[in-house]
């Protein structure tokens, strides 16, 4: 295929007029559908990651990005949450660690659950070298439902809740 080179400002400045620009509502790589819920914020308190109302199936994973200290650089995890329907015990969850910054060498990711209603909730433990956490819901079998609310986790329920491992 041979190249052509287009010196001419006038013809330039028409093929931009004419070439129609792709955005995210017409013509783009994804449509503004696909966009999910996301949230990011600093803290000085414990967050609810993840929460979750019902006993029904869920498949769904989430992209947390988390500081290490003061604004500085970022550790990134994907985790994974998946339960059966009508089960009413803790989702089975796989927290993997990515990359970024070695420090937290330990996150503070626990679990809480009910296990008489399935309520379950996903929080952040805060440590002085957690600022702010970033949160990407990517995949969901329930978008309606799912939620990613990073509101002030209840200090008992951070007592109580149990630690994820990160694999």
């Amino acid at each position: 295929m041979e190249k052509t080179y287009l010196n001419d400002l006038e013809v330039v400045n028409e093929l931009i007029n004419v070439v129609p620009v792709a955005t995210t509502e017409k013509n783009g790589l994804n449509p503004a559908s696909d966009v999910r819920k996301e949230k990011m914020i600093a803290t000085q308190t414990s967050r609810i990651v993840y929460e979750c109302n019902n006993t029904t199936a869920m498949s769904t994973s989430l992209l947390i990005s988390l500081a290490a200290y003061g604004g500085g650089p970022m550790t990134l995890f994907y985790m994974t949450i998946n339960r059966s329907a009508d089960v009413l015990k803790a989702p089975a969850i796989i927290l993997n660690r990515l990359g970024g910054a070695n420090a937290p060498t330990t996150p503070r990711f626990k679990m809480w659950s009910n296990e008489s209603t399935g309520v379950f909730k996903i929080i952040l433990e805060h440590t002085q070298y957690t600022p702010s956490i970033y949160v990407k819901l990517l995949n969901t079998i329930l978008p309606s439902t799912d939620i990613t609310p990073l509101s002030v986790a209840n200090q008992e329920e951070v007592d109580t809740a149990t630690y994820i491992e990160v694999t």
